[in-house]
């Protein structure tokens, strides 16, 4: 058993009891599949904004669970305050990382190889989950500036060393922005905004196992293809996946919503896009 959550939410030491209990659960459950948990290896994090948070020593096998800020699953780097700076940080560093191997090791002029080498092996790692962690970051740095900026301009610069990089053009008078033209490569944010409609389009079409009705109420008469916008009073959730994707759903003409297939929806997102940076 690799990667196992629990989770619950927290409003009386009575939950706390009932999220102990089934962590004892999961000590017999060990028990019965002959398996084990190591407690060295688990860890509580505690998801709120409140200023007195319900609190709780949890434990597994007698060995009080340590609390951490922040913790990966599944690849995803989950900060206590929803906020994706660390996250971010990980990918771009390990994007930079995967592109300064190529860089060193695979010395070949063939612009088509090396443009292949970063879509296969360094753009993914700066796109890997983004429908999660795409949400706007509006916390302010010391200096007061949108750390949603900071943020955006970190990813993007990794795109824009390999377009460096696969154009072998590295003179500073040359033009960056001329060069992903001429690659053809739209920025990782519009890519973003993409993933973010796809996996709207698949969870509306029953392709993925997230139940639209525990969160979306679709329109009605000539707006059912549209849906209703959400309400929310906090920053991490009006900018979270569905508050923000709904909002860029129901700008779609009615044809690309009810696209009949996955393909003809995204080739659809892109002709849409395209012509609104034109």
């Amino acid at each position: 058993a690799d990667d196992t959550l629990l989770y619950l939410a927290l409003h009386s030491p009575s939950d706390c009891n009932k999220l102990q209990e089934d962590l004892h659960n999961l000590e017999r459950w060990e028990s019965d599949w002959q398996m084990s948990f190591h407690p060295d290896k688990c860890e509580v994090i505690h998801i709120t904004t409140r200023k007195a948070p319900v609190m709780h020593n949890y434990s597994l096998h007698g060995q009080i669970l340590s609390s951490v800020p922040c913790i990966k699953y599944l690849g995803v780097n989950i900060s206590h305050d929803l906020k994706w700076n660390k996250h971010i940080n990980s990918v771009s560093s390990k994007a930079n990382q995967t592109l300064g191997f190529l860089k060193r090791n695979l010395r070949i002029n063939s612009k088509t190889v090396k443009e292949r080498a970063y879509k296969s092996l360094v753009r993914p790692k700066l796109e890997y989950c983004s429908t999660v962690w795409d949400p706007k970051s509006i916390s302010k740095d010391n200096e007061g500036d949108l750390t949603l900026h900071r943020l955006v301009h970190q990813l993007e610069m990794v795109q824009r060393r390999a377009a460096r990089w696969v154009s072998n053009r590295y003179h500073n008078t040359s033009s960056v922005t001329d060069m992903l033209h001429s690659l053809e490569w739209r920025s990782l944010e519009q890519r973003r905004v993409d993933a973010r409609l796809s996996m709207l389009y698949k969870i509306r079409n029953n392709l993925v196992a997230i139940n639209e009705d525990n969160y979306l109420t679709r329109g009605t008469g000539r707006r059912q293809h549209q849906y209703r916008q959400l309400r929310a009073d906090k920053d991490y959730t009006r900018f979270s996946f569905f508050p923000r994707t709904v909002v860029q759903w129901n700008q779609l003409p009615t044809d690309t919503c009810l696209a009949e297939s996955l393909d003809s929806f995204k080739a659809q997102v892109l002709k849409v896009q395209h012509s609104r940076l034109i």
